[in-house]
């Protein structure tokens, strides 16, 4: 049995080891809270059982909390800088046991540790079964969803790791983002280079949802455009290639959700 509300408590009593005021901390349990509205809103448009929702929910509260560790440690959130938070947040929960503080039944174990373990990999991993497989999808859908709204809020030097929005705004996209981009895929994290390379990635994001729920919602905040001008692009070139990004996001999703 899965009762949320003990597990939201829990969740409180282990903030209380952080710092909750500092910036990165504040973001990432403003963060938690949105993935459990969003993974509860793709399970219950999915029409899956009660059961279902509860653990879509819970696997939304437990998924970033290596992210607290990691910021206490590091400060910096960069998992190829640092560590991978995912595999820092199975460690957590189950080589030190803390899954039981939040659940006691050993029932769902499996599914969590796998849908926690690849919500952050560039592509689920193989040999899931069909429960791993939904709950691993629907985690990293509400997670990428949250995402957009998290890039229209934050300042983008905070998110962007760079204390000058004017270098920000003068910098340029390379080629093989650019290129990857426009071709509908995936970027991958150690192909960045530029600033910009790592607002495009965010974007691009919207190749790796797995159910329509979420490019919807993202469709209805106007987030792909709002985050694209979120930054002044100066030079030509780069503002150019925005503008086909901007173009090429909204017909890909449109076409994704049958508009």
């Amino acid at each position: 049995m899965i009762d949320f509300e003990v597990a939201q408590k829990v969740f409180k009593e282990f903030l209380k080891d952080f710092d909750v005021e500092q910036d990165k901390v504040r973001l990432k349990i403003i963060h938690t809270y949105h993935v459990v509205d969003f993974a509860e809103y793709i399970a219950k448009d999915l029409k899956l059982s009660n059961e279902d929702i509860e653990l879509a929910k819970l696997i939304g509260l437990l998924h970033d909390i290596g992210r607290f560790d990691q910021a206490k440690r590091y400060n910096d959130f960069r998992d190829m800088n640092t560590l991978d938070h995912a595999e820092l947040g199975v460690k957590i929960l189950f080589e030190e046991n803390k899954i039981r503080d939040f659940i006691k039944d050993d029932k769902y174990d499996n599914i969590i540790y796998k849908a926690i373990l690849n919500h952050n990999k560039l592509k689920i991993e193989d040999g899931l079964n069909e429960k791993e497989l939904l709950h691993a999808k629907i985690i990293r859908d509400a997670d990428k969803a949250d995402n957009f709204r998290v890039k229209q809020e934050e300042k983008v030097e905070t998110m962007l790791y760079m204390e000058s929005l004017e270098k920000i705004e003068n910098g340029v996209i390379t080629d093989k983002i650019y290129e990857d981009f426009m071709n509908s895929k995936i970027i991958k994290n150690e192909e960045r280079v530029t600033p910009l390379d790592y607002w495009v990635s965010y974007i691009a994001f919207l190749y790796d949802f797995n159910f329509n729920s979420g490019l919807k919602y993202v469709m209805e905040q106007d987030y792909i455009n709002r985050n694209i001008d979120k930054i002044n692009y100066k030079n030509p070139e780069t503002r150019k290639r925005m503008e086909n990004v901007r173009q090429h996001a909204l017909e890909y999703v449109n076409k994704r959700i049958g508009k």
